[in-house]
């Protein structure tokens, strides 16, 4: 059972951080080149980024899951990823909230932002939590493969 909350775990993680990690590294540059207009381009991210935050979401039971089960073997450890875990949770949080307020000053049907000042500091944040969510998880994955190493090696020692 563990290897395969394991697999899924990683296949989840990677299906999460690799597209945000494709998207705001890559593709929102080139939609910026490509498209006259950047609210063109806001919109295309809008909706982009509500998939990415689902993902980061259904990620999260797992990492859960994984920090329960190093807890049993590695306090230490369990606790560190745990503290990551909680740290992406608050990141993903802080985007639903963010997107719901820029939401609130985009309209999509006149293709206008409605009120500039409340846009650009909602979208700040938006890019501060991104930021938050994405050091997270880059820190999370190895040492969760490092506890997974601590871990097996203390059970195959008993």
């Amino acid at each position: 059972m563990r290897m395969f909350a394991r697999i899924a775990f990683i296949l989840m993680f990677a299906l999460y951080w690799g597209g945000l990690t494709f998207y705001t590294g890559f593709v929102v540059r080139i939609i910026h080149m490509v498209l006259n207009d950047p609210l063109d381009g806001g919109l295309i991210t809008q909706k982009v980024t509500i998939v990415l935050q689902i993902l980061g979401a259904c990620t999260l039971p797992l990492m859960l899951v994984n920090d329960i089960s190093i807890a049993r073997q590695s306090r230490r450890l369990g606790l560190s990823l745990f503290g990551l875990t909680l740290i992406l949770s608050l990141a993903l949080v802080a985007l639903f909230v963010v997107h719901s307020q820029l939401d609130g000053v985009i309209d999509a049907k006149e293709m206008i932002i409605t009120d500039r000042d409340k846009f650009d500091a909602a979208h700040r944040r938006y890019n501060q939590s991104t930021t938050v969510q994405w050091i997270a998880t880059v820190i999370y994955l190895p040492l969760a493969v490092y506890s997974w190493r601590v871990t097996d090696s203390k059970k195959q020692c008993q």
